[in-house]
Protein backbone atom coordinates (compact mmCIF):
# COMPACT_ATOMS: atom_id res chain seq x y z
CA UNK A 1 0.00 0.00 0.00
CA UNK A 2 1.10 3.57 -0.60
CA UNK A 3 1.99 5.68 2.47
CA UNK A 4 -0.64 8.13 3.76
CA UNK A 5 2.06 10.20 5.46
CA UNK A 6 1.13 13.46 3.69
CA UNK A 7 -2.53 13.08 4.65
CA UNK A 8 -1.57 12.74 8.32
CA UNK A 9 0.86 15.68 8.14
CA UNK A 10 -1.94 17.87 6.81
CA UNK A 11 -4.32 16.80 9.59
CA UNK A 12 -1.63 17.47 12.20
CA UNK A 13 -1.27 21.02 10.89
CA UNK A 14 -5.05 21.51 10.86
CA UNK A 15 -5.20 20.46 14.53
CA UNK A 16 -2.30 22.70 15.56
CA UNK A 17 0.04 19.80 16.29
CA UNK A 18 3.78 19.87 15.66
CA UNK A 19 4.15 16.13 15.24
CA UNK A 20 2.97 12.69 16.26
CA UNK A 21 4.28 9.47 17.75
CA UNK A 22 2.49 6.69 15.87
CA UNK A 23 2.39 3.51 17.90
CA UNK A 24 -0.37 1.11 16.78
CA UNK A 25 0.42 -1.43 14.02
CA UNK A 26 -2.55 -0.36 11.88
CA UNK A 27 -1.77 3.36 12.01
CA UNK A 28 1.96 2.72 11.53
CA UNK A 29 0.89 0.89 8.37
CA UNK A 30 -1.43 3.74 7.38
CA UNK A 31 1.42 6.26 7.60
CA UNK A 32 4.15 4.15 5.99
CA UNK A 33 2.33 1.65 3.74
CA UNK A 34 3.69 -1.35 5.64
CA UNK A 35 3.84 -2.72 9.18
CA UNK A 36 6.33 -4.41 11.44
CA UNK A 37 5.99 -8.17 11.78
CA UNK A 38 6.55 -8.56 15.52
CA UNK A 39 4.70 -5.32 16.18
CA UNK A 40 1.64 -6.69 14.39
CA UNK A 41 1.83 -10.08 16.08
CA UNK A 42 2.32 -8.75 19.61
CA UNK A 43 0.42 -5.44 19.40
CA UNK A 44 2.87 -4.07 21.96
CA UNK A 45 3.73 -0.34 21.82
CA UNK A 46 7.38 0.27 21.09
CA UNK A 47 8.03 -2.75 18.89
CA UNK A 48 7.85 -0.38 15.90
CA UNK A 49 7.33 3.38 16.15
CA UNK A 50 6.95 6.18 13.59
CA UNK A 51 7.63 9.81 14.46
CA UNK A 52 5.91 12.20 12.06
CA UNK A 53 6.57 15.95 11.89
CA UNK A 54 3.84 18.26 10.67
CA UNK A 55 6.48 20.05 8.63
CA UNK A 56 6.78 19.02 4.99
CA UNK A 57 10.57 19.39 5.03
CA UNK A 58 11.15 17.00 7.97
CA UNK A 59 11.25 13.31 6.96
CA UNK A 60 9.37 10.76 9.05
CA UNK A 61 11.63 8.53 11.15
CA UNK A 62 10.97 4.90 12.06
CA UNK A 63 12.49 2.53 14.56
CA UNK A 64 12.25 -1.23 14.68
CA UNK A 65 14.32 -4.13 15.93
CA UNK A 66 17.72 -4.78 14.37
CA UNK A 67 16.43 -8.04 12.86
CA UNK A 68 13.78 -6.13 10.85
CA UNK A 69 15.69 -3.02 9.80
CA UNK A 70 16.72 -4.37 6.36
CA UNK A 71 13.07 -5.15 5.59
CA UNK A 72 11.98 -1.65 6.63
CA UNK A 73 14.73 -0.09 4.51
CA UNK A 74 13.66 -2.15 1.52
CA UNK A 75 9.99 -1.20 1.92
CA UNK A 76 10.73 2.46 2.67
CA UNK A 77 12.63 2.90 -0.64
CA UNK A 78 14.44 5.87 0.84
CA UNK A 79 11.31 7.76 1.90
CA UNK A 80 11.79 7.26 5.64
CA UNK A 81 14.81 7.30 7.93
CA UNK A 82 14.97 3.86 9.59
CA UNK A 83 16.80 3.46 12.90
CA UNK A 84 17.46 0.20 14.72
CA UNK A 85 17.19 -0.79 18.34
CA UNK A 86 18.86 -3.88 19.76
CA UNK A 87 16.97 -7.08 20.55
CA UNK A 88 17.55 -10.60 21.78
CA UNK A 89 17.70 -11.92 18.20
CA UNK A 90 21.48 -11.85 18.02
CA UNK A 91 22.07 -10.72 14.45
CA UNK A 92 25.73 -11.23 13.48
CA UNK A 93 27.94 -10.21 10.57
CA UNK A 94 29.76 -12.72 8.39
CA UNK A 95 33.21 -12.07 9.86
CA UNK A 96 31.97 -12.95 13.34
CA UNK A 97 30.73 -16.31 12.10
CA UNK A 98 33.82 -17.21 10.06
CA UNK A 99 36.47 -16.03 12.54
CA UNK A 100 34.61 -16.81 15.74
CA UNK A 101 35.59 -13.40 17.10
CA UNK A 102 32.87 -10.99 18.13
CA UNK A 103 33.12 -7.39 17.06
CA UNK A 104 33.51 -4.84 19.85
CA UNK A 105 30.19 -4.61 21.64
CA UNK A 106 28.35 -1.35 21.13
CA UNK A 107 26.09 0.15 23.76
CA UNK A 108 22.74 -1.65 23.74
CA UNK A 109 19.84 0.63 22.88
CA UNK A 110 16.21 -0.27 23.42
CA UNK A 111 13.23 1.13 21.56
CA UNK A 112 12.68 4.02 23.99
CA UNK A 113 16.36 5.00 23.79
CA UNK A 114 16.08 5.35 20.01
CA UNK A 115 12.69 7.07 20.21
CA UNK A 116 14.24 9.77 22.42
CA UNK A 117 16.90 10.42 19.78
CA UNK A 118 14.34 10.55 16.98
CA UNK A 119 12.08 13.04 18.75
CA UNK A 120 15.01 15.27 19.70
CA UNK A 121 16.56 15.10 16.23
CA UNK A 122 13.21 16.21 14.76
CA UNK A 123 12.99 19.13 17.23
CA UNK A 124 9.76 17.81 18.79
CA UNK A 125 10.83 17.15 22.39
CA UNK A 126 9.21 20.34 23.71
CA UNK A 127 6.41 20.67 21.17
CA UNK A 128 2.76 19.68 20.89
CA UNK A 129 2.67 15.97 20.06
CA UNK A 130 -0.15 13.70 19.03
CA UNK A 131 -0.26 10.24 20.63
CA UNK A 132 -2.68 7.32 20.31
CA UNK A 133 -4.17 7.20 23.80
CA UNK A 134 -6.84 4.73 22.66
CA UNK A 135 -4.02 2.24 21.94
CA UNK A 136 -1.20 3.00 24.37
CA UNK A 137 -0.96 1.30 27.74
CA UNK A 138 -0.85 3.55 30.79
CA UNK A 139 2.68 2.37 31.49
CA UNK A 140 3.96 3.27 28.04
CA UNK A 141 2.25 6.66 28.09
CA UNK A 142 3.87 7.39 31.45
CA UNK A 143 7.23 6.46 29.92
CA UNK A 144 6.64 8.97 27.12
CA UNK A 145 5.80 11.68 29.66
CA UNK A 146 9.02 10.92 31.54
CA UNK A 147 11.09 10.85 28.35
CA UNK A 148 9.70 14.17 27.08
CA UNK A 149 8.52 16.12 30.12
CA UNK A 150 8.33 19.41 28.22
CA UNK A 151 6.09 18.07 25.45
CA UNK A 152 2.35 18.68 25.40
CA UNK A 153 0.29 15.66 24.41
CA UNK A 154 -3.01 15.35 22.58
CA UNK A 155 -4.95 12.19 21.75
CA UNK A 156 -5.01 11.64 17.97
CA UNK A 157 -6.78 8.29 17.86
CA UNK A 158 -9.89 9.96 16.40
CA UNK A 159 -7.73 11.85 13.90
CA UNK A 160 -6.66 8.55 12.36
CA UNK A 161 -10.23 7.25 12.34
CA UNK A 162 -11.29 10.43 10.53
CA UNK A 163 -8.44 10.10 8.03
CA UNK A 164 -9.34 6.48 7.30
CA UNK A 165 -13.04 7.26 6.75
CA UNK A 166 -12.44 8.52 3.19
CA UNK A 167 -10.49 6.03 1.12
CA UNK A 168 -7.82 6.58 -1.50
CA UNK A 169 -8.24 4.97 -4.94
CA UNK A 170 -5.77 2.26 -3.90
CA UNK A 171 -7.78 1.53 -0.75
CA UNK A 172 -11.00 1.38 -2.78
CA UNK A 173 -9.40 -1.21 -5.04
CA UNK A 174 -8.36 -3.15 -1.94
CA UNK A 175 -11.98 -3.21 -0.77
CA UNK A 176 -13.19 -4.31 -4.20
CA UNK A 177 -10.77 -7.24 -4.04
CA UNK A 178 -11.71 -8.20 -0.49
CA UNK A 179 -15.45 -7.88 -1.09
CA UNK A 180 -15.19 -10.04 -4.18
CA UNK A 181 -13.55 -12.77 -2.11
CA UNK A 182 -16.20 -12.40 0.60
CA UNK A 183 -18.96 -12.55 -2.00
CA UNK A 184 -17.57 -15.80 -3.38
CA UNK A 185 -17.52 -17.31 0.09
CA UNK A 186 -21.04 -16.19 0.95
CA UNK A 187 -22.45 -17.29 -2.39
CA UNK A 188 -20.97 -20.75 -1.84
CA UNK A 189 -22.70 -20.86 1.57
CA UNK A 190 -26.02 -19.86 -0.03
CA UNK A 191 -25.85 -22.95 -2.23
CA UNK A 192 -25.73 -25.36 0.72
CA UNK A 193 -27.98 -23.54 3.23
CA UNK A 194 -30.95 -25.84 3.77
CA UNK A 195 -32.65 -27.89 6.48
CA UNK A 196 -30.28 -30.47 7.97
CA UNK A 197 -27.03 -28.57 7.35
CA UNK A 198 -24.96 -27.60 10.39
CA UNK A 199 -23.51 -24.24 11.34
CA UNK A 200 -20.05 -25.75 11.13
CA UNK A 201 -20.68 -26.87 7.55
CA UNK A 202 -21.68 -23.31 6.67
CA UNK A 203 -18.56 -21.75 8.14
CA UNK A 204 -16.22 -24.38 6.70
CA UNK A 205 -17.64 -23.79 3.23
CA UNK A 206 -17.10 -20.07 3.68
CA UNK A 207 -13.54 -20.49 4.92
CA UNK A 208 -12.46 -22.90 2.21
CA UNK A 209 -13.95 -20.78 -0.55
CA UNK A 210 -12.37 -17.54 0.70
CA UNK A 211 -8.94 -19.15 1.11
CA UNK A 212 -9.20 -20.59 -2.39
CA UNK A 213 -9.49 -17.07 -3.83
CA UNK A 214 -5.87 -16.48 -2.80
CA UNK A 215 -6.49 -12.79 -2.01
CA UNK A 216 -7.98 -12.84 1.50
CA UNK A 217 -8.32 -14.76 4.73
CA UNK A 218 -11.63 -15.42 6.53
CA UNK A 219 -12.12 -13.29 9.64
CA UNK A 220 -11.84 -15.35 12.82
CA UNK A 221 -14.86 -13.57 14.34
CA UNK A 222 -17.23 -14.64 11.54
CA UNK A 223 -20.59 -15.80 12.92
CA UNK A 224 -22.78 -18.37 11.18
CA UNK A 225 -25.87 -19.30 13.18
CA UNK A 226 -29.37 -20.69 12.90
CA UNK A 227 -32.56 -20.49 14.94
CA UNK A 228 -32.25 -19.05 18.43
CA UNK A 229 -28.45 -18.87 18.12
CA UNK A 230 -28.96 -16.07 15.62
CA UNK A 231 -30.35 -13.84 18.37
CA UNK A 232 -27.14 -13.87 20.41
CA UNK A 233 -23.50 -13.06 19.83
CA UNK A 234 -21.80 -16.40 19.24
CA UNK A 235 -19.38 -18.24 17.01
CA UNK A 236 -20.63 -21.33 15.10
CA UNK A 237 -21.75 -24.16 17.36
CA UNK A 238 -23.29 -27.61 16.87
CA UNK A 239 -26.68 -26.36 15.70
CA UNK A 240 -28.43 -27.86 12.70
CA UNK A 241 -30.76 -25.87 10.41
CA UNK A 242 -34.38 -26.77 11.10
CA UNK A 243 -37.62 -26.09 9.27
CA UNK A 244 -38.79 -22.53 9.90
CA UNK A 245 -35.39 -21.28 11.06
CA UNK A 246 -33.64 -18.10 10.04
CA UNK A 247 -30.06 -18.79 8.93
CA UNK A 248 -27.94 -15.73 9.71
CA UNK A 249 -24.31 -14.91 9.14
CA UNK A 250 -22.34 -11.82 10.04
CA UNK A 251 -18.88 -12.32 8.64
CA UNK A 252 -15.91 -10.86 6.86
CA UNK A 253 -12.52 -11.38 5.28
CA UNK A 254 -9.14 -9.78 5.94
CA UNK A 255 -6.26 -8.63 3.82
CA UNK A 256 -3.48 -10.85 5.11
CA UNK A 257 -0.75 -8.23 5.46
CA UNK A 258 -2.58 -4.92 5.05
CA UNK A 259 -5.09 -4.83 7.96
CA UNK A 260 -8.12 -4.01 5.80
CA UNK A 261 -11.27 -5.94 6.63
CA UNK A 262 -14.91 -6.38 5.56
CA UNK A 263 -18.28 -6.85 7.28
CA UNK A 264 -21.33 -8.34 5.54
CA UNK A 265 -24.51 -10.11 6.68
CA UNK A 266 -27.37 -12.11 5.25
CA UNK A 267 -30.44 -13.71 6.82
CA UNK A 268 -32.21 -16.48 4.96
CA UNK A 269 -35.64 -17.73 6.05
CA UNK A 270 -36.18 -21.48 5.75
CA UNK A 271 -39.46 -22.94 4.56
CA UNK A 272 -42.21 -23.31 7.15
CA UNK A 273 -41.40 -20.08 8.99
CA UNK A 274 -44.03 -18.05 10.82
CA UNK A 275 -45.61 -15.50 8.44
CA UNK A 276 -44.56 -12.67 10.78
CA UNK A 277 -40.94 -13.73 10.32
CA UNK A 278 -41.32 -13.45 6.56
CA UNK A 279 -42.94 -10.02 6.89
CA UNK A 280 -40.13 -8.83 9.19
CA UNK A 281 -37.43 -10.05 6.81
CA UNK A 282 -39.04 -8.21 3.91
CA UNK A 283 -39.31 -5.00 5.92
CA UNK A 284 -35.69 -5.10 7.06
CA UNK A 285 -34.47 -5.82 3.56
CA UNK A 286 -36.57 -3.07 2.00
CA UNK A 287 -35.33 -0.63 4.66
CA UNK A 288 -31.74 -1.39 3.73
CA UNK A 289 -32.49 -1.07 0.02
CA UNK A 290 -34.00 2.37 0.64
CA UNK A 291 -30.83 3.46 2.43
CA UNK A 292 -28.70 2.30 -0.48
CA UNK A 293 -30.96 4.04 -3.01
CA UNK A 294 -30.72 7.33 -1.10
CA UNK A 295 -26.99 7.32 -0.30
CA UNK A 296 -25.01 10.00 -2.11
CA UNK A 297 -22.47 12.71 -1.25
CA UNK A 298 -23.91 15.48 0.88
CA UNK A 299 -26.61 13.44 2.61
CA UNK A 300 -26.22 13.74 6.42
CA UNK A 301 -25.72 10.39 8.13
CA UNK A 302 -28.55 10.96 10.60
CA UNK A 303 -30.95 11.35 7.67
CA UNK A 304 -29.66 8.11 6.18
CA UNK A 305 -30.29 6.43 9.55
CA UNK A 306 -33.93 7.48 9.65
CA UNK A 307 -34.61 6.22 6.14
CA UNK A 308 -34.24 2.62 7.33
CA UNK A 309 -35.11 3.04 11.00
CA UNK A 310 -38.41 4.85 10.48
CA UNK A 311 -39.47 2.50 7.71
CA UNK A 312 -39.00 -0.61 9.88
CA UNK A 313 -40.52 1.03 12.96
CA UNK A 314 -43.65 2.00 11.01
CA UNK A 315 -44.52 -1.68 10.57
CA UNK A 316 -42.93 -2.93 13.81
CA UNK A 317 -43.34 -0.21 16.49
CA UNK A 318 -41.18 -2.09 19.01
CA UNK A 319 -38.14 -1.90 16.72
CA UNK A 320 -35.14 -0.22 18.36
CA UNK A 321 -31.66 0.23 17.00
CA UNK A 322 -28.75 2.52 17.92
CA UNK A 323 -27.21 2.69 14.44
CA UNK A 324 -27.83 1.38 10.93
CA UNK A 325 -24.24 0.96 9.87
CA UNK A 326 -20.72 2.26 10.17
CA UNK A 327 -17.49 3.09 8.46
CA UNK A 328 -14.94 0.34 8.07
CA UNK A 329 -11.26 0.40 7.20
CA UNK A 330 -8.41 -1.30 9.05
CA UNK A 331 -8.67 -3.92 11.78
CA UNK A 332 -8.67 -5.14 14.39
CA UNK A 333 -12.02 -3.33 14.80
CA UNK A 334 -14.60 -3.86 12.07
CA UNK A 335 -16.88 -0.95 13.01
CA UNK A 336 -15.55 2.56 13.42
CA UNK A 337 -16.76 6.14 13.15
CA UNK A 338 -18.58 7.69 11.50
CA UNK A 339 -21.66 5.69 12.45
CA UNK A 340 -25.00 5.91 10.67
CA UNK A 341 -26.93 6.96 13.76
CA UNK A 342 -29.45 9.66 14.81
CA UNK A 343 -26.78 12.08 16.09
CA UNK A 344 -24.10 12.03 13.37
CA UNK A 345 -24.67 14.98 11.06
CA UNK A 346 -21.50 14.49 9.01
CA UNK A 347 -22.45 14.35 5.33
CA UNK A 348 -21.56 11.39 3.16
CA UNK A 349 -18.46 11.90 1.03
CA UNK A 350 -17.27 10.22 -2.14
CA UNK A 351 -14.70 7.60 -1.19
CA UNK A 352 -16.38 6.50 2.02
CA UNK A 353 -16.85 2.75 2.44
CA UNK A 354 -19.73 1.93 4.77
CA UNK A 355 -21.34 -1.23 6.08
CA UNK A 356 -25.07 -0.45 5.79
CA UNK A 357 -27.03 -2.77 8.03
CA UNK A 358 -30.58 -3.23 9.28
CA UNK A 359 -30.61 -5.90 12.04
CA UNK A 360 -33.28 -7.21 14.38
CA UNK A 361 -32.74 -9.82 17.09
CA UNK A 362 -35.53 -11.74 18.83
CA UNK A 363 -34.21 -13.42 21.96
CA UNK A 364 -34.76 -17.17 22.01
CA UNK A 365 -36.26 -17.19 18.52
CA UNK A 366 -33.88 -15.98 15.79
CA UNK A 367 -31.88 -13.08 14.48
CA UNK A 368 -31.72 -10.98 11.35
CA UNK A 369 -29.01 -8.81 9.91
CA UNK A 370 -29.18 -7.37 6.41
CA UNK A 371 -25.79 -5.80 5.64
CA UNK A 372 -23.74 -4.85 2.59
CA UNK A 373 -20.47 -3.03 2.01
CA UNK A 374 -21.25 0.16 0.09
CA UNK A 375 -18.90 2.64 -1.62
CA UNK A 376 -20.07 6.26 -1.82
CA UNK A 377 -19.39 7.48 -5.36
CA UNK A 378 -19.43 10.96 -6.90
CA UNK A 379 -23.16 10.79 -7.67
CA UNK A 380 -24.55 7.93 -5.57
CA UNK A 381 -23.22 4.66 -4.28
CA UNK A 382 -22.09 1.20 -5.35
CA UNK A 383 -22.76 -2.05 -3.51
CA UNK A 384 -19.45 -3.91 -3.18
CA UNK A 385 -21.06 -7.21 -2.14
CA UNK A 386 -23.75 -7.65 -4.82
CA UNK A 387 -23.38 -11.32 -5.72
CA UNK A 388 -24.62 -12.99 -2.53
CA UNK A 389 -28.42 -13.36 -2.63
CA UNK A 390 -30.59 -11.85 0.08
CA UNK A 391 -33.23 -14.50 -0.67
CA UNK A 392 -32.73 -18.16 -1.47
Amino acid sequence: MLPKEEKIKELLRQHGLDGAIVSSPENFHYVTGFAGHQHTVSRQPGFSVAVVSAREDVPTQLTTMDFEVPTFEKKSQGRFLVRKYDTWTGVKVWDEITTGQALPAAEMENSMDVLKKMVKDMDLANKKLGVELDYLTAGYYNSLCQAFPEARYENISDLFVFARSVKTPEEIQMFRTLCRAADEGFTAVSKIARVGVSERELVETFRKTVIATGVAAPSAWSMFSTGEAGARLTIPEENIIRKGDVVKFDAGVNAEFDFYTTDTSRSWVMEGADPTILKLKDRLYEGQRRMIAAAKPGLPMNELFHIAYDYVKEAFPAYRRGHQGHSISMGPATAEAPFINPTTTRPLEAGMVLAMEVPCYIRGVNGFNIEDMVLITEDGCEVLTPATPHYL
